[in-house]
C-alpha cells in the first residue's frame, strides 16, 4: 500500500507540482529531488552513452578492487554493486544475478552511462551525493518510470567533512527492497576510502623516494605524482621561473612519452640544462615522474647555437646553401648540428610538439585555443592529457555549434553557469567545440558566462576547439579570445604518418570488439599514402568499413576501399615542403647514408622512409 501511494503521488507531481503531492506520504529529500529534476523527459530514458575516457577519480581504481572482491566474500548477496561519479557516470559495475543485469542493462544503468539527475530524474547516487549520507530509493520514488523497476540503496565515498566525489551503490529489483543493503553500502564505501588513502600514501612513498635518488645524482631533482610538485634542495635555488619550466617538464613526462637518453631544453633564466626523465613506478603501476637536471655542458656556445637556430630555422633560405659545408667543418659546429637536429625534430614531429605545448599548457592552468581541421582529435587530445595530468578532475564537454544561426547561447552557456554556481573543488576541464561556429549573440553570452567562471572558479582550464587552420578574430568568436592565454596548432592527419599505423590499430581495437583482427604492412603502406581529407574521422569510417567485411584475420589492401588508393595531388603544402627540404639536405650532408641521415634530423629511420616514399624523393649519393 505504501508504494502505491507513492506512485499516486509521483503522478500527481508529474500532473500538477509540488504542492500536489501531500505531507507525510514522501521524504522531504526525494521531494526536492523531484523538483530539482522537475525538467526531465519522463516519456524516454534520456541516459545517453558518455565512454569512460576522461578523467577519473584516483578513487575509481580503488573501489573496482573492493567491487571485484564483494561477491566473493558475500557468497549469499545478489545484488548488484555499482561505482557512480558526481557528473552521474556510471564508473563501474558487478552483477551476481543475470536477470537483474539484464534490467539494468535494459535502462542503461551500465558503465559509461550518464544518470544524473537532470537526465533521469531522481536516483539514490544522485540523493546520496547531493545530501552527503547513505539513504535509500525504492520503486516509484524514482521519478522516471523506467527506473520504478529498482530499489537501491546509496552511500557516498568520502571522509567525513570533505565532499564526496563518488557513490556506492546497492540495486536490487523494487520487489525485493533495498533498506537491508544500506548497512553494506556505507562499509563499502568507507573499505573505499581507506584503500584509496592506503594507495595515496604508497603514491606519495614512492615518488619522495625517487626525488631523493634523483637528487643524488642530478644537481636539480623535481617529483611529481601528477598533483602536487616536490623540488629538490637544487632546484629550490633556481629562480622561479626555471622551476616552473622543470616542473612542467615534470608533468608533461608524466602525461606524454620521454626521451630515454637525457636531452637539452632552454631555461627561462637563458641558460640551458641537460634532462633526463624518468617513470615512477609502484609495482606495475606509474605514478609518477622524476625529472634529473643539471647545467649543460658548454653553456655559452648552447646558447650562440640556440639564437641561430631561433633566427632561421623555421625561415626559407634567400641564398643558395652549400650542403657539403658541414663536411668540411671542424669540431666547434656540433653545438649548431644538435640545435638543428632538435630544430628537425619539432619540424618532422609536429604532432608530438603540440601534445607537449598542449600538456605544458595545462599543467600551468593556462586556457588555450586549440587550432586545426575538423576531425584531427582536438578533444581527444584535450582531455586525454588532462586526465593523465590531474586523475582525479572533471571534464565538461560543451557542443557550441548548435547549427542554429539564431541560437542566443542559452544553452551552450547552461554547463558554465552550473559551475559558476557550484565551482568545482577538484581540477576541472572545460572543452568549447565548434567554436567557429557560434554566432554573435551567442557569443556575447558565452563571453559573459565566461568571465564569471574564470573568476569565481579558479581550478577550471578552458580549452577551446577551433576548427579551422587560422584565426580570425574578426569572427563573433574572436569576442572570446581575450580569456585565452595561448594557442596550439594541432597537425591534420596527413602530417602525422609517423604515428598514423599506432592510431589505425587503435582505432581497429575499438571497432572489433575484441576479434583477432590486424593490418598487414601493405595496407600501412596505402593508409600513410592518402591524403585523409577528412582527418581521423574518415580513418574511422574506412576501418569500420573494413570491419563489417572482414570480421578475422589480417586486414589486406584488397580490403580497403577504392578511395583510399586515389591519387594525391602533386603539389606539397608548406609544411610538408618544409619537411622535404630538411630531408634533402641531411641526404645530401651524409652522402646518401639514411642511418646517419636519421640521426641528423632527430627521428627514427622507419620515419624517414615513410616520408622519403610520401615525398617521392629520389636516391641521392
Amino acid at each position: 500500500m505504501a508504494q502505491a501511494r507513492v506512485d499516486a503521488a509521483r503522478r500527481r507531481f508529474l500532473r500538477h507540482g509540488a504542492d500536489a503531492v501531500g505531507a507525510g506520504v514522501v521524504r522531504p529529500e526525494v521531494v526536492a529531488s523531484w523538483e530539482r529534476a522537475a525538467g526531465v523527459d519522463t516519456a524516454r530514458l534520456g541516459a545517453a552513452f558518455t565512454g569512460l575516457d576522461g578523467p577519473a577519480p584516483a578513487r575509481v581504481a580503488a573501489a573496482e578492487r573492493v567491487l571485484d572482491a564483494v561477491h566473493g566474500r558475500h557468497p549469499d548477496l545478489t545484488a548488484s554493486v555499482l561505482v557512480v561519479d558526481r557528473d552521474g557516470v556510471v564508473r563501474a559495475r558487478r552483477d551476481a544475478d543475470p536477470a537483474l543485469a539484464e534490467i539494468l542493462d535494459a535502462v542503461c544503468l551500465a558503465p559509461g552511462y550518464r544518470h544524473a539527475e537532470e537526465v533521469v530524474g531522481t536516483t539514490a547516487a544522485a540523493l546520496a551525493l547531493h545530501e552527503g549520507h547513505a539513504l535509500v530509493v525504492e520503486g516509484p520514488e524514482h521519478l522516471h518510470p523506467e527506473l520504478a523497476v529498482l530499489a537501491a540503496a546509496a552511500a557516498p565515498v568520502g571522509r567525513d567533512g570533505e565532499p564526496a566525489d563518488l557513490a556506492l551503490v546497492l540495486v536490487r529489483h523494487a520487489a525485493e527492497g533495498a533498506a537491508r543493503d544500506l548497512p553494506l553500502a556505507r562499509v563499502l564505501a568507507g573499505e573505499v576510502v581507506d584503500r584509496d588513502g592506503a594507495d595515496r600514501r604508497e603514491r606519495v612513498l614512492a615518488v619522495h623516494e625517487a626525488l631523493a635518488a634523483t637528487a643524488t645524482g642530478a644537481p636539480w631533482a623535481v617529483a611529481t605524482d601528477g598533483e602536487d610538485v616536490l623540488l629538490g634542495p637544487g632546484a629550490r635555488r633556481l629562480p622561479p621561473a626555471d622551476q616552473q619550466a622543470l616542473a612542467d617538464l615534470a608533468l608533461a613526462g608524466l602525461a606524454l612519452e620521454h626521451p630515454a637518453e637525457p636531452y637539452v631544453v632552454d631555461l627561462p633564466s637563458g641558460g640551458a640544462a641537460e634532462v633526463a626523465v624518468r617513470e615512477v613506478r609502484h609495482g606495475e603501476r606509474v605514478v609518477g615522474c622524476a625529472v634529473g637536471a643539471g647545467p649543460a655542458v658548454d653553456d655559452q656556445g648552447r646558447r650562440e647555437a640556440e639564437a641561430r637556430r631561433r633566427q632561421g630555422s623555421h625561415v626559407a633560405p634567400t641564398a643558395r646553401r652549400d650542403f657539403a659545408a658541414a663536411l668540411r667543418g671542424d669540431a666547434g659546429d656540433r653545438e649548431h648540428a644538435e640545435a638543428r637536429v632538435r630544430a628537425n625534430r619539432d619540424l618532422l614531429t609536429p604532432s608530438l610538439r603540440a601534445r607537449q605545448e598542449l600538456a605544458a599548457h595545462l599543467a600551468g592552468r593556462r586556457h588555450q585555443v586549440l587550432v586545426g581541421e575538423a576531425g584531427v582529435g582536438k578533444r581527444t587530445m584535450a582531455v586525454q592529457a588532462f586526465g593523465r595530468l590531474h586523475g582525479d578532475g572533471g571534464v565538461t564537454v560543451v557542443d557550441v555549434d548548435t547549427g542554429d544561426t539564431t541560437d542566443d547561447g542559452a544553452r551552450a552557456a547552461e554547463p558554465l553557469a552550473r559551475l559558476v554556481a557550484r565551482p568545482p573543488n577538484r581540477p576541472y576541464l572545460v572543452v568549447l567545440r565548434g567554436l567557429q561556429a557560434v554566432a554573435p549573440l551567442a557569443a556575447r553570452r558565452l563571453d559573459e558566462a565566461l568571465r564569471l567562471l574564470l573568476a569565481r572558479a579558479g581550478g577550471v582550464v578552458v580549452v577551446a576547439c577551433l576548427d579551422t587552420t587560422a584565426v580570425d578574430a574578426g569572427r563573433p568568436y574572436g569576442l572570446l579570445l581575450r580569456h585565452f592565454h595561448e594557442t596550439v596548432r594541432v597537425p591534420a592527419l596527413r602530417h602525422r604518418t609517423d604515428e598514423l599505423a599506432d592510431l589505425a590499430l587503435s582505432v581497429l581495437r575499438s571497432l572489433s570488439g575484441g576479434r583477432s583482427l590486424r593490418l598487414s604492412h601493405q595496407v600501412i603502406r596505402v593508409l600513410e599514402g592518402y591524403a585523409w581529407p577528412g582527418n581521423i574521422n574518415e580513418l574511422e569510417d574506412v576501418l569500420r568499413y573494413v570491419v563489417a567485411r572482414k570480421p578475422v584475420g589480417v586486414v589486406q589492401a584488397p580490403d580497403l576501399p577504392a578511395l583510399c588508393f586515389a591519387s594525391r595531388a602533386p603539389r606539397l603544402t608548406m609544411l610538408e615542403t618544409a619537411q622535404a627540404d630538411a630531408i634533402i639536405q641531411a641526404l645530401y650532408e651524409a652522402r646518401g647514408n639514411r642511418y646517419q641521415a636519421a640521426a641528423m634530423l632527430g627521428i627514427a629511420r622507419s620515419s624517414l622512409y615513410r616520408k622519403i616514399d610520401a615525398f617521392g624523393i629520389s636516391y641521392i649519393a
